[in-house]
């Protein structure tokens, strides 16, 4: 009886697409829903700008005892690293290399062709390898890639430590008899991966997309060529392979196939339809997450939450782990929010975004002033604070943003190039918190800010000071 490895991305696939998106909690509750099933490797979603991001796999590194984690990297070093920040205290961590290597999704996602990828694919996974034990790449749309590259690229991960190699049919048609056989073709032009196969030093993968309904015969029939590592989904949106078909079919047929697995199909139906409800893939839909609820209010007009005690214990009910320090940022920005309207989860979540991670604060902020309006220039006036002592600066600019843009350099003595603007609502209504993220350019490097306030301008002067004490942290 052979035994095969399920590694499941529905955590990673469901960042993929907005209406799927998970919250904090939700993504949490999924981790441990796969984990009592014992499924072998949960993929998390990628650690991008959000501090949000890091704070989760931190969370769920520490959270997680018998499956691996998985979190997926690309090509950026500064991406790993932040990324193996997040996930090195996890028991069983993975850095996951994902790059496509048809010609399409080459130029499309790298805007590179094959002879500029290709050394840094063997360099990537080597770099990775430095900081992690356990290292995979993934190609992309291998089945539609050019067979000489896919064979070189392999070859390249595979000199340079990668542990398993995912092949991925990004489309979905290939029918049993042809996925079997295109296997047999990578071996032949990949001897050493046929070899390192057989010998148990290499994990085989194969990530099925499900268009034609036959993923799980494509997946099983591989399995007689090596492969003993299938990846589904519990989130079939992206019409990847089922979790609860694949493990069905798995449970009906493993001693005619003379395959089995670790996952315990005990409470399969009934984490399966939990997982589905959290993903929105289930005739349940999805439902209200519980911090987007509204916190309820006291005679006072306050939040319930009146100290600091109050706000730790929300932020561990929902799922979130902050240090002290930080928590005595958040309530403070928390306590600036409350006063003009009602909190809810969605406000908090965003606080924690902001606040997760950052670099400590050289400058704060004290006070700002805004003039503007269609018959006068804007000028903002503003105070930071560094050192305990208190710097003050005046400027005009075209809009209130850029004047406070422009006071803030005053400050620093240095201008930082703008790479990057952003400004959306957190939560609906005529009492919106708004959400800034700042992206400066240093030195050729990008440091990213997020700044959170009822007032859009002083969310922006929040998300610009984050990533300024980010680069004076740094210097």
């Amino acid at each position: 009886m052979q035994k095969i490895k399920i590694s499941d991305t529905t955590l990673r696939e469901s960042e993929q697409i907005h209406s799927a998106k998970l919250s904090f909690k939700e993504k949490l509750e999924a981790a441990k829903l796969l984990e009592k099933l014992q499924i072998d490797i949960i993929e998390a979603g990628p650690v991008g700008d959000s501090p949000a991001d890091a704070a989760f796999i931190r969370t769920l590194a520490t959270t997680l005892g018998y499956s691996c984690l998985s979190v997926p990297v690309t090509l950026d070093k500064v991406g790993i690293d932040e990324t193996w920040a997040a996930l090195s205290k996890a028991k069983k961590p993975r850095l996951n290399l994902i790059i496509p290597t048809s010609t399409v999704g080459m130029e499309y996602q790298h805007q590179m062709k094959a002879e500029k990828l290709l050394p840094l694919i063997g360099e990537t996974v080597a770099y990775c390898l430095s900081l992690c034990k356990d290292v995979e790449f993934t190609a992309e749309d291998a089945v539609r890639s050019e067979p000489d590259f896919l064979a070189e690229a392999i070859e390249a991960a595979i000199t340079a430590g990668a542990k398993t190699i995912t092949l991925c049919d990004s489309v979905g048609e290939l029918l049993p008899e042809e996925l079997t056989g295109f296997i047999e073709i990578v071996y032949k032009n990949v001897p050493a991966l046929e070899n390192d196969v057989k010998n148990g030093r290499i994990t085989l993968a194969v990530h099925c997309k499900d268009n034609l309904g036959l993923a799980s015969a494509a997946a099983l029939g591989t399995v007689g060529s090596g492969v003993s590592l299938i990846k589904v989904s519990s989130n079939t949106s992206l019409g990847t392979l089922s979790l609860e078909q694949f493990l069905n079919v798995l449970k009906v047929r493993s001693d005619t196939l003379s395959i089995t697995s670790n996952v315990s199909t005990v409470a399969l139906q009934r984490t399966c339809a939990r997982l589905a409800a959290l993903t929105g893939t289930s005739d349940q839909g999805r439902r209200a997450p519980a911090e987007a609820a509204e916190l309820g209010t006291g005679e006072n007009g306050l939040p319930e939450i009146n100290d600091i005690d109050g706000l730790r214990k929300f932020i561990a009910s929902v799922g979130y782990d902050v240090s002290e320090d930080d928590l005595g940022r958040i309530y403070s920005q928390f306590q600036d929010i409350s006063r003009s309207k009602k909190v809810v989860g969605r406000d908090i979540e965003a606080l924690i975004a902001e606040t997760a991670g950052q670099a400590p604060p050289t400058y704060l902020l004290k006070n700002y002033v805004i003039n503007s309006g269609n018959a006068i220039a804007a000028t903002a006036y503003i105070e930071f604070i560094k050192d305990g002592t208190i710097l003050t600066a005046l400027s005009a600019g075209d809009g209130p943003i850029d004047a406070a843009f422009k006071a803030a350099e005053q400050i620093f003595g240095t201008h930082y190039e703008l790479e990057e603007f952003q400004i959306h609502a957190v939560t609906g209504g005529r009492e919106a918190t708004g959400d800034a993220l700042v992206k400066l350019r240093h030195d050729g490097k990008l440091y990213s800010g997020r700044g959170v306030s009822t007032d859009i301008v002083g969310a922006s002067i929040r998300a610009y000071l984050s990533a300024v004490n980010k680069i004076v942290h740094e210097s």
